[in-house]
């Protein structure tokens, strides 16, 4: 019969280096597996964010100034430029107002007799939107309607609004200021939005990226990824 004898130590301790190697390089490539879905689950959410963000500023400006069957007004919009020390807004970010005809209206053809109990200073006609920040939440872009604040888009860090003037009256703006150098707002023939988006979740990167945005370079101090989303929106209805 063969004699059979067991490992020696150093054979045990040698396959335990091995093991540990290995499970070491599994370990880390899990790591990084679930490093790499965070960040594109996170990069897939901002850009959600961004899009939807826009695409609800961009539907509620494109009404303004639309009254239909009702007798409007020279100030169907306004807004702030760098808010500060407004302590339901948060600092140095832009608000917005548009006013329209955003209740549904009865299915009449104008000039009837019939009287339309929906006017400009019903509160169903006005919009708002501003970014707010409440505590230990994320920056949230909020819209005011029938004078109820709502929460829509989370990680809007930033928003920034120029208006497009066209003093000439040839339907196309002649230059874009913040709403403080507006002269007349009924001169506005388009708006410029400019938002700043960033990931919910932190440390997605092994250090700080810098942006630039709106004319200025930031180094922030957590470690996520930041998107800037633009669009220019022509009003409709001050350009007929």
């Amino acid at each position: 019969m063969n004699k059979q004898s067991g490992f020696s130590l150093i054979e045990i301790m040698i396959a335990l280096l091995i093991g540990l190697f290995l499970l070491g390089g599994i370990l880390q490539f899990f790591s990084a597996s679930q490093q790499t879905y965070r960040m594109q689950s996170n990069l897939a959410r901002l850009q959600e964010n961004g899009r939807f963000a826009l695409d609800f500023l961009v539907h509620d400006i494109r009404m303004l100034g639309y009254w239909g069957c009702l007798s409007g007004t020279n100030t169907d919009i306004s807004g702030v430029d760098n808010n500060i020390g407004v302590s339901t807004v948060d600092n140095g970010t832009d608000t917005i107002v548009i006013k329209a005809a955003f209740a549904v209206l009865p299915t009449l053809s104008c000039g009837n007799s019939v009287t339309l109990d929906t006017s400009y200073s019903d509160p169903s006609s006005t919009t708002v939107y501003k970014i707010y920040t409440l505590a230990n939440t994320y920056p949230t872009l909020y819209k005011k309607n029938n004078n109820v604040w709502g929460p829509l888009i989370e990680g809007i860090e930033d928003m920034q609004i120029l208006y497009g003037v066209d003093n000439d009256a040839d339907g196309a703006a002649n230059y874009y200021v913040a709403a403080n150098n507006v002269a007349s707002m009924q001169q506005v023939v388009s708006v410029r939005i400019s938002l700043l988006v960033s990931t919910l979740d932190d440390y997605l990167t092994t250090q700080p990226i810098t942006y630039t945005y709106n004319g200025i370079t930031t180094t922030p101090t957590d470690h996520k990824i930041r998107r800037i989303f633009n669009a220019t929106i022509a009003l409709r209805n001050h350009l007929l």
